[in-house]
């Protein structure tokens, strides 16, 4: 695939000075501290969160206050999500352990792997690998796995500068492909096959998940396993999924210190697509080594000091504010690398043809 050369686009603002950047770093690096309280905390939360789910559909609304099964299904539909937002947090716990930011010591993050990553068929290890790269070489769309895998889908040209997504492609890109199951088959054989041919963390994942299974088989709880984390583990995160990587970056500059990665910010952000504070992705680009439970902080502290960040910044305060601006905004990206991630063995949508 050939790239065209770049041309400064008279929309995208001039550089600006090294000091404003280091100055922003400065501020973001008073939030670095990592708290082995909180991130037990907020992992615990999400089991309590998703057992919770599943009592109040399976006890409260059937024997203490019954309901018809019509009323029975939609309030399961509605805490089928709410599980799916625990799992995506439990996803984007791994993204914290990757920058070590969960825990004090570097190593509790493996030897607690199977608290947060097994649960969504995630490996620290080569989860890591591959998010490095992609803060290494963001916007490179021959080394970054999200752009490689943005150019695939249509979403970026390589050899257009400033590529906007016209109203057919955008509709059939953002609603139309999440309700094909083809992301469901790629997440298939993709992560999950992963998960299991990856010699990383064996055999710990496999003692953990036939531990789980032998329960579930003991005591003859396939039902539940299906209802509370199949449908939302498979059914409902692959899409929020699809949506939060979406959000991140494309309508983005990526070839800028400043305006790469959009802020993602409002309750169903908070809440759904981006838990933990992860939609808080500017930030997060400006220094990864604040953890998720000091990005909040970090954000108020940049937007207060720091004019460059506050004019440049893209919020949105809406998954549908987030759409519009996927929409109607351009995508910049980098030259690509004459170079290919070593790590792509495998990943059917991570190569450039």
């Amino acid at each position: 695939m050939t790239v065209a050369s770049k041309k400064p686009s008279a929309s995208i603002p001039a550089p600006v000075q090294d000091s404003a950047l280091g100055a922003a770093i400065t501020i973001t690096n008073r939030h670095k501290g990592r708290s082995n309280v909180i991130a037990t905390l907020a992992i615990v939360n999400n089991y309590l969160a998703i057992a919770a789910c599943a009592v109040i559909c399976e006890h409260v609304f059937t024997d203490i206050y019954p309901v018809s099964d019509a009323t029975w299904w939609t309030i399961y539909a509605f805490f089928a999500l709410v599980i799916a937002s625990r799992l995506r947090a439990f996803e984007n716990f791994v993204h914290e352990a990757s920058h070590n930011n969960l825990f004090t010591k570097p190593r509790a993050h493996e030897w607690l792997e199977f608290l947060y990553a097994f649960p969504v068929f995630r490996l620290l290890k080569d989860y890591r690998t591959q998010h490095l790269e992609h803060h290494k070489y963001l916007g490179d769309p021959a080394r970054d796995a999200d752009a490689v895998r943005m150019v695939y889908l249509g979403f970026i040209r390589p050899d257009v500068d400033g590529y906007r997504l016209n109203s057919g492609k955008f509709n059939w890109l953002m609603f139309g492909l999440p309700l094909t199951g083809w992301l469901h088959y790629e997440y298939l054989i993709t992560t999950f096959a992963e998960y299991w041919t990856s010699p990383a963390s064996y055999p710990s994942k496999a003692l953990y998940w036939a531990v789980v299974m032998s329960y579930i088989h003991m005591y003859n709880h396939w039902r539940l396993f299906g209802l509370y984390y199949v449908v939302p583990w498979f059914g409902i995160l692959t899409i929020t999924r699809y949506w939060a990587e979406l959000g991140e970056h494309i309508g983005q500059d990526m070839r800028s210190d400043w305006g790469n990665s959009r802020t993602n910010d409002g309750f169903w952000h908070q809440w759904w697509i981006h838990p933990i504070n992860d939609g808080l992705h500017a930030v997060h680009h400006l220094n990864s080594q604040v953890p998720f439970h000091r990005l909040r902080h970090a954000h108020e502290e940049l937007v207060k000091e720091s004019p460059e960040f506050r004019e440049r910044t893209t919020i949105s305060n809406g998954v549908l504010e987030t759409f519009s601006q996927i929409y109607r905004n351009p995508t910049y990206v980098r030259e690509a690398s004459g170079g290919r991630a070593e790590w792509d063995s495998g990943q059917v949508w991570a190569s450039l043809k």
